[in-house]
């Protein structure tokens, strides 16, 4: 079964060598493409050249095609246009897939005609320092819809109209997606033997920015939703914030950032300013 890959960018090209390097190592038996989908990236010429090293190489094929900016959303859509596969696996651009990573999402497909979706385990890249092993635990586990490690069945995908376009940043238009799917009956398999490795946040800073981030993203999903399904869209501050609770924990403020509790803390907090900040706004703001 033919897959395509689909890697949006936007400016950063310091990981996209290294993820293109490790999907061309893959041991699928199958064929398959890597799309490289430019999000508009004002540094054009350098997107490009970071590419130029595949040029000609006897591996997958490597397309990289270049959309107006409009988001990670819109991006991954434009790539799915460009594609050709039956399946159609997501990856972010500063994630690396395990060398079984690719054979693994087409064989859960094998074992049910009927799996429509199938996700894997996200880890992270960087295996000594503290903080992104305590984010593996604490913001990046249990995230069965993330698009740095995901597949659909290209009939399902379309079905559903692909990702909304109209959630701007990296942020919810995952779940969203996922969250139809299951909606709509979809079967959705979770193979943790399907690795990636992403690029976690290094500091506490760095993981601010990501949780507000991931209050914006749920105060678009909420505003879809707020009268559609009043309870999904009602619901999702309450059910992002119920980690607050850790807060009342003295062992948790003594601990801090040793303390997987305190970063779940942290994600409500921050998260839940990032929604109550930009709930009311038509165009986010970046907090």
């Amino acid at each position: 079964m033919v897959a395509s890959i689909i890697i949006p960018i936007y400016r950063r090209t310091n990981w996209i060598i290294k993820c293109i390097e490790s999907l061309q190592k893959q041991d699928y038996k199958g064929e398959f493409e890597i799309i490289v989908a430019d999000d508009g990236s004002p540094n054009e010429l350098e997107v490009k050249a970071s590419l130029e090293k595949f040029a000609g190489m006897d591996y997958a094929s490597i397309k990289y095609i270049r959309n107006k900016h409009a988001g990670p959303a819109a991006t991954r859509n434009y790539g799915v246009k460009h594609s050709k596969g039956k399946l159609l696996c997501f990856i972010d651009d500063d994630s690396i897939p395990e060398k079984t990573w690719l054979s693994e999402m087409a064989n859960s497909f094998n074992k049910g005609k009927n799996t429509a979706i199938v996700s894997g385990l996200i880890l992270s890249y960087d295996r000594v320092n503290k903080l992104p092993l305590l984010l593996e635990k604490a913001a990046y586990s249990g995230k069965h819809w993330a698009t740095c490690n995901i597949c659909y069945r290209r009939d399902v995908f379309e079905a559903l109209g692909g990702f909304d376009e109209t959630f701007p940043e990296s942020s919810w238009e995952d779940n969203d997606l996922g969250i139809r799917a299951r909606w709509a009956g979809y079967a959705h398999v979770y193979n943790k033997q399907a690795i990636v490795y992403h690029n976690h946040e290094e500091s506490i800073d760095e993981y601010k920015k990501k949780c507000l981030l991931n209050g914006r993203g749920a105060a678009v999903f909420s505003r879809k939703y707020i009268f559609k399904k009043p309870l999904w869209g009602i619901g999702t501050p309450f059910v992002m914030s119920r980690r607050l609770i850790y807060g009342l924990y003295p062992s948790v403020w003594l601990r801090k950032t040793d303390s997987v509790a305190y970063l779940r803390f942290l994600w409500s907090y921050f998260s839940l300013q990032g929604f109550l900040k930009n709930f009311f706004r038509k165009r986010l703001g970046k907090d």
